[in-house]
């Protein structure tokens, strides 16, 4: 069985919101219950990283760490350039930092599951530890997942999404109008918003939206249109679908004010009044460590 090679390593470290001070963290200090489990959440992440750091330590591994919040382009270098990058922290702090990666391979810690879901994220504190052993022994490989390429004004985007991306007014009160092609058919719609996903992805937003949940190997992409308006005598087509491998979905702005969310809220592009934006899967698959086929 061979090993896996872990020449440079990464820890990409969120920023839990009790640490970046603020409102939120007065009023966990103070009690309030809107900011109750804060201070928790804090003090879990930071054993998180201790344990991480120690069974890194005890293999007498070198490794180099990159602040999850904010992760700009430039702090995003080391991570295209490592082997191992481990994500502590959830989500967010895992989907930010596959934005970066190269060709080395993805592995999340959850650092506190009781304020994060982990989606994602391969293991714990508690069996870091053993996980750790299987990658560099060879016995745990990572998977691939699909993500997305998205050409913007026929630029290609630097982050491939590995969930998804929603096209949005930046007003959740203000109605979302485009033009949506897929596979040479064509409709105009006025909805809150067009959801775009990965199969990985297909259990997050999407879903929430009466989407579909995929097979994580698959490489098609699923699109779903949230609360359509439906104009009398009009018959859509377009409001939900899957699009093959090696296939493309565009979308054309209607909008004065638009916006593009990739994975989240952290990552957004202007999206105006005649901008194109084409959707596929021809991005590099993602080489992740993940417990869940």
């Amino acid at each position: 069985m061979r090993s896996f090679a872990v020449a440079r390593i990464v820890l990409v470290l969120k920023e839990p919101v009790f640490a970046r001070g603020g409102l939120p963290a007065r009023l966990a200090r103070r009690g309030d219950p809107t900011a109750g489990r804060l201070r928790g959440a804090h003090a879990e992440h930071g054993r998180t990283v201790a344990a991480v750091r120690r069974a890194l330590r005890a293999r007498s591994l070198r490794w180099t760490e990159v602040a999850g919040h904010p992760l700009t382009g430039h702090a995003g270098r080391p991570i295209a350039a490592g082997d191992l990058v481990i994500s502590i922290g959830g989500d967010g702090t895992l989907l930010a930092a596959s934005h970066h990666l190269g060709a080395g391979a993805l592995l999340g810690v959850n650092s506190a599951p009781g304020d994060s879901v982990g989606h994602f994220c391969a293991c714990r504190r508690a069996d870091f530890p053993a996980t750790l052993a299987a990658i560099l022994d060879g016995r745990l490989r990572p998977r691939l997942l699909a993500r997305l390429a998205l050409r913007l004004d026929g630029r290609l985007l630097p982050e491939p999404a590995l969930n998804d991306v929603l096209v949005a007014h930046p007003s959740p009160a203000a109605t979302t109008r485009y033009r949506l092609e897929v596979g040479g058919r064509v409709e105009e719609h006025r909805s809150s918003g067009l959801w775009i996903s990965t199969a990985a992805g297909s259990t997050a937003g999407i879903r929430s939206a009466g989407g579909r949940v995929m097979p994580r190997g698959s490489r098609r992409l699923q699109f779903r249109v949230r609360e359509l308006l439906r104009e009398p005598g009009r018959r859509y087509r377009l409001n939900r679908g899957f699009v093959p491998p090696r296939a493309a979905l565009t979308v054309a702005s209607k909008m004065p004010e638009g916006r593009l969310w990739i994975d989240g809220s952290r990552t957004a592009y202007p999206f105006p009044f005649g901008s194109r934006l084409v959707v596929s899967t021809d991005a590099p698959a993602l080489r992740i460590f993940a417990s869940r086929p």
